[in-house]
């Protein structure tokens, strides 16, 4: 974390008027515009450092423009493992130094040559790793809202999640999903047209072969690429982006864990919460099993132990 020596003041923009899309579309002009008038009353008198950072809203829009966008997560897991951390992260998915060094790449490159990326940023563990690796790489990232499309509590309290998912289920751009098999279901919640199926654990081993299924279809201009595969989505970002960057990826991570699977973290809702949150997309044939939920939970925390 950057230290204060002198005097700095941090101004935060927020569209009052969400609707008229000022900051949407012209966020790098309008910052310029403060900029300007501030150099012209100050001469030489400040250095300027900007932050952009959006969340569900803006996806939103983004995606009801159809303009393409990639929301990418490096959280602690990603981040340990970049620094050379031995064990693994909170889904038994092992640390290698293979999957450290593609991960550096991934994190720089995908920052660094891709003005549609958007990292999802978070506020309690390893900041200042992340910071110094934007720092030492010369990085300029725009950051999103880490729980933007994870079905914690917070996001149950109005639709714009569910909103969101709708524009995908409606979608008829193709859609690929990439994840275990517990969240086969996915496929029809989403009108997912290809299923990439992954192991729930260590998913990196798999790596190569992964890869080689989603090549085996044209990576088209507007495909939806959503990914569920914990440390190795962000490999698969960069090398889908690679093979062509007019494509829309969102790396949900865990996000649908507590609707098809179990409860995988602390601010999650609880299974039943998801289930009459999303069952209006949800398949018809899909009934909430309260007991295989249950059994889930309990051989989960017996697993811990």
């Amino acid at each position: 974390m950057d230290r204060t020596l002198n005097h700095e003041n941090c101004l935060k923009i927020i569209s009052k008027n969400p609707d008229k899309n000022v900051l949407f579309e012209n966020c790098k002009e309008v910052t310029e515009e403060v900029i300007t008038f501030l150099n012209k009353k100050y001469p030489d008198a400040f250095e300027f450092e900007s932050k952009e950072k959006v969340g569900i809203d803006f996806f939103t829009k983004k995606f009801q423009k159809n303009k393409n966008f990639t929301f990418i997560k490096y959280g602690d897991g990603e981040l340990i493992c970049m620094i050379g951390g031995k064990g693994k992260n909170c889904d038994d998915h092992p640390y290698s130094e293979k999957l450290s060094k593609l991960l550096e790449i991934s994190f720089v490159k995908l920052i660094r040559h891709y003005k549609d990326v958007y990292l999802a940023e978070w506020t309690d563990n390893l900041i200042n790793t992340r910071d110094s690796f934007i720092s030492v790489n010369n990085l300029k990232p725009k950051f999103a809202d880490y729980e933007c499309f994870l079905t914690v509590e917070e996001n149950l309290k109005n639709n714009k999640l569910i909103n969101f998912y709708k524009l995908i289920k409606e979608s008829k751009r193709k859609k690929i999903f990439v994840g275990p098999a517990k969240l086969k279901k996915v496929q029809q919640m989403l009108n997912i047209d290809k299923f990439v199926t992954v192991p729930l654990i260590d998913a990196f081993s798999k790596y190569e072969q992964i890869l080689a299924q989603l090549n085996e279809d044209k990576i088209d201009n507007n495909n939806i690429y959503i990914l569920c595969c914990s440390m190795m989505s962000c490999i698969l970002c960069y090398d889908l982006k690679e093979k062509n960057p007019n494509i829309t990826i969102l790396d949900i991570g865990s996000g649908f864990d507590p609707i098809f699977g179990e409860k995988t973290r602390p601010l999650q809702t609880s299974p039943i919460n998801a289930y009459n949150y999303y069952r209006q997309i949800l398949p018809k044939s899909y009934i909430f099993e309260r007991n295989k939920h249950a059994r889930n939970s309990l051989n989960k925390m017996c697993s811990n132990y």
